[in-house]
């Protein structure tokens, strides 16, 4: 396996992973970040079992396609993004708890899409 495969299989498994947690323990994800919004989590779960397919098909049959590996890793650093503004300029009153795991999960996005890239 190289690299770049093993870096994309990475991120859809814990991509589907992540989806399937939200979609499955969406209460209790509310509980701990301290969301009221009971759509937010199925609404990023749905999104994230989309991306990992996407991720998936690139992996298993498209990744000679540099473009699309790019076009993967420009949207992990969309997530590394959002989660900085998130951080930074707290919007939504989220717990400590939920914010520390918002930071580990940038972190641990930011390293895929780095890799990702940088393996082209």
């Amino acid at each position: 396996m190289t690299k770049l495969r093993l870096y994309l299989t990475i991120n859809y498994a814990f991509s589907a992973l992540s989806g399937l947690v939200m979609l499955l323990f969406s209460e209790k994800l509310n509980q701990i970040f301290q969301v009221p919004d009971p759509l937010l989590f199925p609404i990023i779960g749905v999104n994230l079992l989309v991306f990992a397919g996407f991720v998936f098909y690139v992996t298993g049959w498209q990744i000679e396609r540099s473009v699309l590996v790019k076009v993967i890793s420009l949207l992990d650093a969309g997530w590394v993004v959002g989660s900085a503004v998130i951080l930074l300029f707290g919007p939504f009153g989220i717990s400590t708890v939920g914010l520390w795991i918002i930071a580990i999960v940038a972190i641990w996005i930011g390293f895929l899409g780095f890799k990702q890239y940088s393996n082209l």
